[in-house]
């Protein structure tokens, strides 16, 4: 976050006001009003009326709303553009869509910022940074209590890193938690409205093979000899995908994209942002010609590199016929962004070919090891964001912080967010998109949502500052041993040479690493004093449990692998059942009745709701 304090052109009446400390509230009265312009803006309504409220909350004062009549008064609190020689003089420009300015001049508070969310992201980060207010999950904040409210001499301009930011968690999905945070959503999601039309693997939106594949198989992806123009299952098991990707030299293609590009436009026409990118998997085309595009653009050939995740390993094939293709389609379109993946084989970027001003490209870090920072833990992925940030300053990066199968699984790399998310900014990155649960609860759920949504903000803030100030809220006096777990945890992630913590990885995988018997035992230990330290307090004790999940499912998982073909079966009609061991079934028991006590709706991307896993923990289906 670029952060500018004692700007001389704009706020030469400083120096005249020697910025006094003002008194807004004493022994519960105030004189001050909350003044609004005459004709407000939503944002500038809404930002008076949470002011007004938390204002309220903390004091007991309830200060005035008042629409701006043209004549300054005295002990006024200014929120958005209100008319004022003060307010006249602030760099607007500066601040775009959503930068922020908090001001005390000595004799009035200046709340206000850009159009988009400006003027409310002020009022929320007056309330945290200058009167303590904090709002850790969309259920829980903290609001001291003062009866008097002074405030020192602030000149507090704002403007973010990061253009986009989006916190993939359910519950950062709540619009007063988007609020407060900053946060966007690329659809619908909170009270913000989505500039995006459609986002990524959007190949079949505008050209599907269950309409095109029999009569034009030309139209898609040609290898092995042939070309591949079917539906193959999805990754849900319920649902078909293309087996393939277009063939991007092929001139109709062009045509029926841009074609029905521009009724997805016309539908939704506010729409800033339209992806126009590669199907999920990495079955892309080798004909003669986009075969020779690929070869003429590429900055390695293909075997150099090659990279790995679920869909196998594959080259790093780079940009050629891909950005060829999706200049083409953004010339066609200069009022709009055109968005495309730079994933798995688009990766690396080309050479002697750059995107075009109003393409946007999508960079995605799925083959990055978790815990290390990206550009120690992942040379090759630091080196291909290096060599797009040379080349352009329109980057979203698609970033993952969780592991997809097993959700509820340990998974220390809150270590890592800080530096990633500086590591971006350093490096022409002008959107973060974070992957994380969009399920209902989940390992670690709340911390990381939080410490992503403050950090996608502001990069440079005091991370371990932050995160001991939510352990000591949200847990109470279990917070020493939480923090004493979360630590013993990631100091048994770091420091081994060659080793990868994987989003697609299990528990199975941890279990001579941060998951020894030897460690799991600490956990739990730790645990037992956390639980005892809270027992009085229900809603803490509650979510003392809830951090706790995590290590009982890698016990049952391990144990399930380690011990499961031993375990005694019997029949129960025609289904073959395990007899868990008691100190196993004890642990099933408690650790589905936790994640159905707090709404905990699935344990893997997707699937998997905590019934089904103990139906399946009692059948020994492992492969769920």
């Amino acid at each position: 976050m670029k952060m500018i304090f004692g700007l001389l052109l704009t706020f030469s009446f400083f120096a005249t006001s020697r910025a006094q400390e003002l008194t807004l509230v004493k022994n519960k009265k105030s004189d001050f009003a909350i003044i609004i312009p005459e004709q407000p803006t939503v944002e500038e309504i809404q930002g008076a009326k949470v002011l007004q409220h938390y204002l309220y909350k903390i004091s007991g004062a309830e200060l005035p709303v008042k629409q701006d009549r043209g004549l300054p008064g005295n002990n006024e609190i200014l929120v958005g553009r209100v008319s004022r020689p003060e307010t006249a003089k602030l760099p607007y420009e500066q601040m775009g869509k959503d930068g922020l300015y908090i001001g005390n001049n000595g004799k009035q508070l200046i709340l206000t910022g850009g159009p988009k969310k400006g003027v409310e992201y002020a009022v929320y980060t007056f309330l945290e940074k200058y009167l303590g207010c904090k709002k850790y999950t969309s259920t829980f904040e903290v609001i001291p209590e003062q009866k008097t409210i002074r405030i020192p001499a602030i000149d507090d301009l704002q403007i973010p890193d990061f253009t986009f930011r989006e916190v993939f968690y359910n519950d950062a999905y709540d619009p007063k938690f988007m609020d407060w945070h900053k946060l966007h959503s690329h659809s619908e999601r909170g009270n913000i409205s989505a500039e995006w039309g459609y986002w990524v693997h959007t190949f079949h939106n505008f050209l599907n093979p269950e309409e095109y594949g029999e009569s034009h198989p030309e139209y898609f992806s040609y290898y092995d000899g042939q070309r591949h123009a079917g539906m193959v299952p999805s990754w849900d098991g319920k649902s078909l995908q293309p087996e393939s990707q277009l063939c991007l030299t092929n001139p109709d293609v062009l045509e029926i994209v841009c074609e029905n590009l521009q009724k997805a436009i016309d539908n939704k026409p506010e729409a800033l942002y339209w992806s126009v990118s590669q199907n999920d998997n990495v079955n892309y085309c080798q004909c003669e010609h986009c075969a020779a595009l690929d070869a003429k653009y590429a900055a390695f050939s293909p075997e150099e590199k090659m990279y790995a995740t679920h869909s196998g390993q594959y080259p790093a094939l780079g940009m050629g016929s891909m950005l060829t293709f999706v200049n083409k389609v953004a010339e066609r379109f200069p009022d709009k962004i055109i968005s495309t993946l730079a994933y798995q084989y688009t990766r690396v970027p080309p050479k002697d070919i750059v995107p075009r001003e109003n393409v946007n490209i999508m960079l995605c870090s799925i083959e990055s090891t978790r815990n290390e920072p990206m550009e120690t833990g992942d040379p090759d992925f630091s080196n291909d964001l290096k060599g797009w940030g040379q080349i352009t300053d329109n980057i979203l990066i698609w970033d993952y912080n969780i592991q997809f199968a097993n959700l509820m699984a340990p998974f220390p790399n809150l270590r890592t967010l800080q530096p990633n998310i500086s590591f971006l900014r350093d490096n022409n990155v002008s959107a973060v998109f974070a992957q994380g649960n969009i399920q209902s609860g989940g390992e670690s759920a709340e911390i990381r949502a939080y410490l992503l949504a403050k950090l996608l903000w502001n990069p440079d803030l005091n991370a371990d500052q932050e995160m001991d100030g939510f352990l000591k809220a949200y847990y109470g006096k279990a917070s020493p041993f939480i923090k004493e777990y979360i630590a013993l945890l990631h100091d048994n992630n770091q420091g081994f040479t060659g080793r990868k913590m994987s989003i697609f990885g299990s528990p199975k995988h941890e279990k001579d690493s941060f998951l020894s018997p030897e460690l799991l035992a600490k956990y739990n230990g730790l645990f037992d004093k956390a639980e005892k330290a809270v027992r009085k307090n229900p809603e803490q004790l509650s979510r003392v449990k809830s951090a706790r999940l995590p290590v009982s499912f890698a016990m049952l998982e391990i144990t399930k692998e380690q011990n499961g073909n031993n375990w005694e079966t019997y029949l129960d009609g025609d289904q073959k059942k395990v007899k868990l061991p008691a100190e196993v079934s004890k642990l099933l028991y408690d650790f589905y009745y936790q994640c159905m006590d707090t709404e905990v709706s699935r344990l893997s991307e997707w699937h998997t709701t905590p019934k089904e896993y103990l139906r399946n923990y009692q059948l020994l289906i492992v492969n769920y």
